[in-house]
């Protein structure tokens, strides 16, 4: 179906160059497994596609080693095989110690300084930062929201 033209070697993954492929970026290239794959099948790959390396080695891309599946599922599996990362926390508002997945976190997200175990602690500490600006104890309290980073596996198990 594409014939490749020419291989190139980028950081972790190996580029083919396939002249007119419709998903190709500057310069005709696309990821060389993505066209051993779409040569294998007769078609090109869907965007919500992807093709997944089974044995980690993102240069080997020989048909025994490509694998193609959702992204959702692409996603679910590494989950799986690493875990999915957890922050313990302690609300600045009343001190309760909550867990939540560290990509809901301040950490993870913009202008955020601190998270709080609901909306109404989280109100009452803003509040009270408007008020009274950040005395010593909100500070404190800011500094200690985060307590640990821990990978938990069991919940993606579950679902």
């Amino acid at each position: 179906m594409w014939k490749i033209e020419k291989i190139i070697s980028n950081g972790d993954y190996n580029y083919a160059k396939v002249s007119k492929h419709p998903n190709a970026i500057k310069h005709g290239y696309v990821l060389e497994h993505r066209i051993v794959m779409e040569n294998h099948l007769c078609r090109l790959l869907n965007h919500d596609e992807v093709v997944h390396h089974k044995n980690g080695n993102k240069k080997d891309n020989r048909i025994e080693n490509l694998e193609v599946m959702s992204n959702s599922a692409h996603v679910t599996m590494h989950n799986l095989m690493h875990g999915r990362k957890w922050a313990k926390l302690c609300c600045p508002s009343c001190k309760t110690i909550f867990e939540r997945p560290y990509n809901q976190t301040y950490k993870q997200k913009r202008g955020m300084k601190y998270n709080c175990c609901s909306n109404s602690c989280r109100g009452r500490f803003s509040r009270s930062i408007q008020l009274y600006g950040e005395t010593k104890e909100a500070l404190i309290a800011i500094s200690e929201n985060l307590i640990e980073i821990f990978v938990r596996y069991s919940d993606l198990n579950n679902n």
